[in-house]
């Protein structure tokens, strides 16, 4: 059967594989099939919002496994997004660096750097490591200011270009390099879980007391934490500093950091599919609005516009409280509820 009911293996290794199913495996094809194809068949700006997905789901993957799976709170996400931007155009103006061997080197740095709040959370929890991870954008701020003539301060700072090509080529290339690292990442996020450190972990989560008396030790793995999470997000800031072309403080801002806590609210945090799910709708809500503002602007006039961007801050906000009140676990869980009817339908009990 390509869709089998229940949970039932013969084997250690059926019991332990990610793709547990012919049908996972043939739709699994069939995604990388569409994934290969996708920027030969697509306009240019559309392809350029999908390597900005791309960008998101790195950084939320980072966000996902300091929040939704170690438990630490943080909203700095957006300082380390920066910091690895900056890293890596730096790396590549003052060292003469190529892109491709920046871009790791920036993702190291942030993972450096992520050590800072990381040893904060050794001492504190809930909503005073909050504001620690909040205080680090006004830090941020405060750096790339005072050492303008290293980052250009409020004037921003221009990124060398990554490829030779131009145009619709750039956008083909980067794309290719953007969800190759997207891949990767599910891949070594999904298989991390599995192993000894992923389950680490979720045993702080759960309880960081009796994960204590069992013997883990949770200041070790609550700084390995932070240090991975920044690690994604650095990587995430060096692509955004090579499809931007210049990147300054402003894009990197606490409303950044905001958008990444949504984006796991929504797509289910512990969850690597919610993370996806949870990047492409909450993207898709901003540029739905402005294409809808583009559409009605010659019936209602230029005010349309700004009416349009304040329902869209709104959105965000409603659409955060609707999921904490009735759907926790987000998108994920969601998804899982539809499979779940479809696989055991038509017995009463499917739900």
């Amino acid at each position: 059967m390509l869709r089998p009911c229940g949970n039932f293996k013969r084997t250690y290794q059926g019991d332990e594989a990610i793709f547990k199913t012919n049908f996972t495996k043939l739709s699994m094809l069939a995604l990388f099939i569409v994934l290969v194809v996708l920027p030969f068949i697509v306009p240019e700006y559309q392809l350029h919002f999908i390597n900005i997905i791309g960008i998101f789901i790195i950084g939320a993957l980072g966000i996902n496994i300091i929040m939704g799976y170690t438990g630490l709170i943080s909203i700095g996400h957006g300082v380390f997004v920066g910091l690895g931007a900056y890293s890596t155009a730096l790396l590549m103006i003052k060292f003469n660096l190529h892109f491709l061997l920046a871009l790791p080197l920036g993702g190291l740095i942030t993972a450096f750097l992520g050590l800072v709040p990381g040893f904060t959370c050794l001492r504190l929890k809930g909503i005073y490591l909050l504001i620690s991870t909040l205080a680090a954008h006004v830090l941020f701020n405060f750096v790339i200011v005072e050492a303008s003539n290293l980052t250009g301060g409020d004037l921003g700072l221009s990124v060398p270009r990554i490829f030779a090509a131009s145009g619709m080529n750039f956008m083909r290339l980067f794309y290719f390099l953007t969800f190759s690292i997207v891949v990767a990442a599910s891949l070594f996020t999904t298989n991390l879980f599995r192993h000894k450190v992923g389950r680490n972990f979720i045993a702080i989560r759960d309880n960081d007391l009796a994960a204590r008396v069992l013997g883990i030790p949770v200041g070790k793995y609550k700084l390995i934490s932070f240090s991975l999470g920044s690690f994604y997000a650095g990587i995430a800031g060096g692509l955004w500093a090579g499809l931007a072309g210049v990147i300054s403080m402003e894009q990197f801002s606490i409303s950044l950091s905001i958008t990444f806590l949504a984006i796991i609210l929504i797509g289910g945090m512990g969850s690597i599919l919610g993370t996806v799910y949870g990047t492409i709708f909450i993207l898709l809500i901003p540029e739905v609005l402005a294409n809808l503002a583009t559409s009605l602007r010659g019936i209602f006039g230029a005010n349309v516009s700004t009416t349009l961007q304040i329902i869209n801050n709104g959105i965000f906000g409603i659409i955060i409280i609707i999921f904490l009140l009735y759907e926790p676990l987000g998108l994920a869980r969601i998804w899982w509820k539809v499979k779940s009817y479809w696989k055991l339908w038509p017995f009463s009990y499917s739900s």
